[in-house]
C-alpha cells in the first residue's frame, strides 16, 4: 500500500520514480505540495483505494478528532494543542497553540498519509 500511495505522488509531482520518495518527506517542504496537488492526491487515493478521505482527516492525522475542537478562528487552542500531543507524542515538538490550520498541513509526511490511508482501509471508512 506504501508503495502505490508513492507511485500516486510520483504521478502528482511528475518524479521519475516512486523511489525518490521517503517515508519521512514532507508533502508541502519536500514534495512541493499546494492546495491543488492535494485535491489531485485525494482524488487518486479514493480512485485507487476505494475510501473517501476528508481534508479534516488529513490535517489531523486521521486521529478522529474534530476541527471545532481543536481550532478557535483558525488557530490552534491550547486545548488543541494538548490534545494532538497526546494522540502524537513522536510530534510533541511540532505542534504549537496559535498554529494555523495551514501550518498543520505542512506537518504531513508521507508516513502520515500512509497511515491515514490504512487507518481508514482498516475502519472500512466511507467508501468511495
Amino acid at each position: 500500500m506504501n508503495q502505490q500511495l508513492k507511485e500516486i505522488l510520483a504521478r502528482v509531482f511528475n518524479l521519475e520514480s516512486p523511489d525518490t520518495i521517503n517515508d519521512s518527506d514532507s508533502l508541502i517542504a519536500d514534495l512541493g505540495a499546494d492546495s491543488l496537488d492535494f485535491v489531485e492526491i485525494i482524488h487518486l487515493i479514493e480512485r485507487t483505494f476505494g475510501v473517501v478521505i476528508k481534508t479534516d482527516e488529513i490535517m489531523l492525522g486521521g486521529s478522529g478528532l474534530a476541527m471545532d475542537e481543536l481550532f478557535l478562528d483558525g488557530r490552534l487552542t491550547g486545548d488543541g494543542e494538548a490534545q494532538l500531543k497526546g494522540i502524537f507524542p513522536a510530534k510533541q515538538e511540532q505542534f504549537r497553540e496559535s498554529m494555523s490550520k495551514v501550518d498543520m498541513f505542512s506537518l504531513l509526511t508521507v508516513a502520515d498519509l500512509t497511515a491515514i490511508v490504512q487507518a481508514k482501509l482498516v475502519r472500512g471508512g466511507e467508501h468511495a
